[in-house]
């Protein structure tokens, strides 16, 4: 091979090496390939906040539901499959981590009573007597069609733990002057006398902030090891901007206006809900007042069924940016769970020539939303970033901190999950 040869294939292999890494970073297990599901949930059974976490040794059961907008009954089967720690497929079949049945049909569900927007209400509780995992890890659930898994309507993501350490955790103000008062720092040791034969470096640790995945912080080295206890206390690792209490809106009624909303539009294609404009608060002072983190919650003020008789409505958010120009060079997002904590298309706002602010419309069902806008440099984005100029950062905020601590032993073909919790900036 000569040389103009070899440092071509030089090229070619560092090209398919980046895009590689940059498709590691931009791995998503929460997607909907069909545009009529909607108001898709997995949490813990009677906490719909909470991280959908599973026990390995308790099995506490998720609960699995979703609303189907084309109101007529459609034959759902789900599967599950067992990811590593960068939610890539682990090496493994599915009879190494699957006890029972991996397709398994949806069997509950009921249809919308007094909503004026007709839909399927579909649920399930897992795991169950057809289907339990047997280990450790990140998982994905697939929902699809007719048997037929080339027929997926979305996936979405949980956790399955083997508790075999302890974590002890806790938010402090960076020591670097320069951020101490707009950055938060979380601090951890993780005790490790269960584990026998391994070294440090095969423990990676991963912290997510309210909710947000896909900016999740890692450490694969702790800073100090003392005996059994790792720690991890640096001044460069795990240090979150602190953004501000998430903007909120109620959806509970729509017939009742909210603080929140300027009227009601009612079409023949439905009600059409018009939320006050939103405003940079980065400059406005700092209040803490109770919410929920980006999560929203699924209630009516007016009915007894909030599964089956909470309607739907196009909300349509509006960001008054400064001096209503567009900004040059960044992206504005809507984020929370209310778009899934993903920023792509389906979460951008566009900015409106007529109303000279950002806008984004959003067909949401009956409930308590929390949200906030993020705006990321298109050259450079940095999440470190984000809330700078929409939000402000403030330490006092309250935040919610999930802590995830994975294992790799020698010789294994997957990442376990040891550990996990979740701690808060501050208690109300």
């Amino acid at each position: 091979m000569n040389s103009f040869m070899g440092k071509q294939l030089l090229i070619l292999l560092g090209l398919l090496m980046g895009l590689q890494a940059n498709s590691a970073n931009t791995i998503n297990p929460d997607k909907v390939y069909d545009s009529s599901i909607k108001t898709i949930r997995v949490h813990p059974m009677g906490n719909a906040l909470a991280i959908p976490v599973i026990s390995l040794s308790q099995m506490n059961p998720l609960e699995i539901s979703f609303d189907d907008l084309k109101a007529k009954y459609q034959n759902y089967f789900y599967s599950v499959e067992l990811m590593n720690a960068d939610w890539r497929s682990a090496n493994l079949s599915v009879f190494d981590y699957l006890q029972g049945f991996n397709q398994n049909r949806i069997t509950q569900y009921s249809i919308s009573s007094i909503a004026i927007q007709r839909y399927y209400h579909y649920k399930f509780t897992f795991p169950n007597t057809n289907c339990r995992p047997t280990k450790s890890g990140n998982y994905i659930i697939k929902v699809y069609k007719d048997s037929n898994p080339q027929q997926v309507v979305f996936t979405s993501r949980f956790f399955v733990v083997d508790d075999q350490v302890s974590i002890l955790s806790s938010i402090q103000e960076p020591f670097d002057g320069n951020i101490s008062k707009t950055h938060q720092k979380v601090q951890l040791s993780v005790e490790t006398k269960k584990l026998s034969f391994f070294q440090p470096d095969q423990i990676q640790v991963q912290v997510i902030q309210n909710y947000r995945y896909n900016d999740a912080l890692r450490v694969n080295t702790p800073n100090f090891v003392r005996g059994s206890l790792l720690e991890y206390n640096s001044e460069r690792d795990l240090i979150f901007p602190s953004g501000k209490e998430s903007r909120w809106l109620d959806l509970q009624s729509f017939r009742l206006k909210s603080d929140r909303i300027v009227n009601f539009e009612a079409t023949a294609n439905g009600t059409i809900v018009n939320v006050k404009p939103d405003f940079s608060r980065a400059t406005t002072p700092y209040f803490i007042f109770k919410d929920v983190n980006g999560q929203f919650l699924i209630s009516n003020s007016e009915s007894i069924d909030s599964e089956t008789q909470n309607d739907y409505a196009t909300i349509v958010f509006t960001y008054v940016p400064p001096n209503r120009l567009p900004l040059v060079g960044e992206n504005l997002y809507l984020v929370g769970a209310l778009t899934n904590n993903v920023l792509d298309t389906s979460s951008e706002m566009k900015f409106n020539l007529v109303t000279k602010a950002y806008q984004k419309s959003l067909l949401l069902k009956q409930g308590y939303y929390s949200y906030s806008y993020i705006l990321r440099d298109k050259a450079a984005p940095d999440p470190m970033l984000d809330f700078n100029e929409t939000e402000g950062d403030h330490w006092e905020t309250e935040n919610a901190y999930s802590i995830f601590i994975y294992y790799r032993p020698p010789g294994a073909r997957h990442d376990h999950l040891i550990g996990f919790t979740t701690v808060h900036s501050n208690q109300y």
